[in-house]
């Protein structure tokens, strides 16, 4: 729920309620919601960021495993041109020389692809790890909102039915949706 819709939420249960005998209820629930609500607000800005790091480092993995799969098949062409050259010898001389083209070959694939190989799986590990993490603060972010949105509307409620009980609820729950939002500031 947008924090906009909260505050609208909050004034037509203070409208409801008016304002007799019950004013230090209603200026704490008040104080809550707009405490609440800008704390939603940021939950919100931060899982939909989080959901954007998500959808990029899906895309950083997916790009790195093609390229991967790319490096993967210039080892095998490379290889099997090594072993072509080895066939392909007959003769002494000629075996001589294919043996060295396909020692060269060999070589070559070790000098240039296999570091990129290795390098690009070292990259597509990061690139999960990263996903993961983006993944874990979005739903910390996600329960954040819950929290904080259940903790606004039981402070608005308290107005409406002037009990105590319904802003401590409040309160509790916003506790915890804020403790949420922290939380999902430390994963890493």
């Amino acid at each position: 729920m947008p924090a906009n819709k909260s505050i609208e939420r909050f004034e037509a249960g203070e409208h409801v309620a008016g304002e007799e005998g019950n004013n230090g209820l209603a200026r704490q629930s008040a104080l809550l919601v707009a405490v609440l609500a800008a704390l939603l607000a940021v939950a919100t800005f931060l899982s939909n960021e989080s959901v954007k790091e998500v959808i990029t480092g899906e895309t950083h993995r997916a790009e790195t495993s093609v390229k991967i799969e790319n490096n993967q098949l210039k080892i095998d062409v490379a290889q099997g041109a090594a072993a072509m050259l080895r066939v392909l010898g007959d003769g002494a001389h000629q075996e001589k020389t294919a043996a060295r083209a396909a020692l060269a070959q060999e070589l070559e694939v070790q000098k240039s692809f296999d570091p990129t190989d290795r390098r690009l799986t070292e990259e597509e590990h990061h690139d999960e790890q990263e996903v993961s993490e983006y993944n874990t603060k979005h739903l910390l972010f996600e329960l954040a909102q819950v929290g904080l949105e259940v903790g606004i509307v039981l402070a608005t409620v308290a107005i409406v039915a002037r009990r105590r009980w319904l802003l401590t609820g409040g309160i509790i729950v916003g506790i915890v949706g804020t403790t949420l939002l922290a939380a999902g500031f430390v994963v890493t």
